[in-house]
């Protein structure tokens, strides 16, 4: 006997052994479920991930009369952290991108969002991560906290610490880029001052510009030469530097300064401080433009804590962007759970960037 679409929680969940049980379903008892059940992004998760974790499934009854759980799928909750794979990741360009089962898009990162100690050049594509999302003014989405699934995973990649936990532990034989005292307290002093800490991506001194990463901000941000505060920079230098916007929009570095080092990954390193000293830097919004059209649909998942979430509807293709602003006031102050399923209508809008968006929203 097979039943389908049932909902429960996690009770339990043991990732050594990769079997747990569900409770709270229809069914009269814990059912119980396996690891190759799991999507294929969440198989190497620990037992804290997994435990408390609202779940959909479907189940079927042995010959002793009692249920397995199969095709169990873990939907995006509000204030938990959320299971992917590495889809692609591009040293060179300091970003990659991470595909889940529990998102509709994918999520990009930073090279400055990975956990400490990676080895430069490790082949990350595949790797199993959880991490937690934000939603940008721009509708897009971005990782935060970083960390990988498992300790086998951490240590084929670096040697580190699953999320951090064995950070500062060095490596025998090998560079494994740590920041030194020195370096942090640099960066701590620079970031009294107002300044932002940051990476020096490249530099051409051929061409005159270069860029740097920020742990936390979306985008590369230019330099040029004349922005030098010490002379020349090289890549993988910590460096603190003024934010400038300019009348575009977008955001530039001035009195660029080195922190001394040399390190490769210091902003990651130091705990994401780079973003630290931004207040009065506005990120890039992309234009949004109503296209005059109204829409039925469907509230899939909600995170009050980050504030955004996705409307499916059958009159728009994929999953429908929306932020808290766009909620009516007397729900705003709900969470995932108590919104999730509700009956909604909404304008569509179209954001420059080709992405559907909605806004005005109306509970049905």
């Amino acid at each position: 006997m097979a039943v389908a679409g049932l909902s429960g929680t996690v009770k339990s969940w043991n990732g050594a052994k990769g079997f747990g049980f569900i409770t709270g379903s229809s069914l009269p008892q814990d059912i119980l479920f396996g690891r190759t059940e799991l999507p294929g992004d969440i198989r190497e998760v620990q037992g804290k991930f997994m435990e408390g974790r609202p779940v959909v499934f479907d189940a079927v009854q042995g010959p002793d009369g009692r249920y397995k759980a199969t095709a169990v799928a873990v939907p995006l909750i509000e204030g938990k952290e959320v299971a992917g794979k590495i889809k692609t990741f591009s040293e060179k360009h300091g970003y990659g991108f991470i595909t889940s089962s529990s998102l509709t898009e994918d999520v990009r990162f930073q090279t400055t969002d990975l956990p400490q100690g990676v080895t430069p050049g490790a082949h990350l594509r595949e790797e199993l991560v959880t991490f937690e999302v934000l939603a940008l003014p721009d509708g897009k989405l971005r990782v935060s906290s970083l960390r990988f699934q498992s300790k086998k995973i951490a240590m084929r990649v670096g040697g580190m610490g699953m999320g951090g936990g064995m950070g500062g532990m060095a490596q025998p034989g090998g560079n494994m880029g740590m920041v030194n005292l020195q370096t942090v307290q640099a960066a701590q002093a620079a970031q009294a001052q107002g300044l932002m800490t940051g990476t020096v991506k490249s530099f051409s001194e051929k061409n005159g510009y270069g860029f740097l990463n920020v742990a936390g901000y979306p985008m590369d941000i230019k330099f040029g030469r004349n922005e030098l505060a010490g002379g020349n920079v090289s890549t993988g230098e910590s460096v603190s530097f003024s934010a400038v916007q300019t009348p575009d929009g977008r955001i530039t570095a001035s009195n660029v300064s080195s922190l001394g080092g040399g390190m490769k990954r210091p902003a990651s390193a130091m705990g994401g401080m780079g973003m630290m000293g931004m207040g009065a830097v506005q990120k890039v919004a992309v234009t949004e433009t109503p296209t005059g059209r109204s829409a039925y649909g469907m509230i899939k998942t909600y995170n009050g804590q980050k504030g955004f979430g996705f409307i499916s509807s059958p009159g728009v293709p994929g999953d429908v962007f929306f932020m808290m602003s766009s909620l009516p006031a007397e729900v705003k102050s709900l969470h995932g759970k108590e919104l999730q399923g509700k009956n909604v209508n909404f304008q569509v809008s179209q954001t420059s960037d080709g992405k559907t968006r909605a806004q005005d929203i109306t509970m049905a």
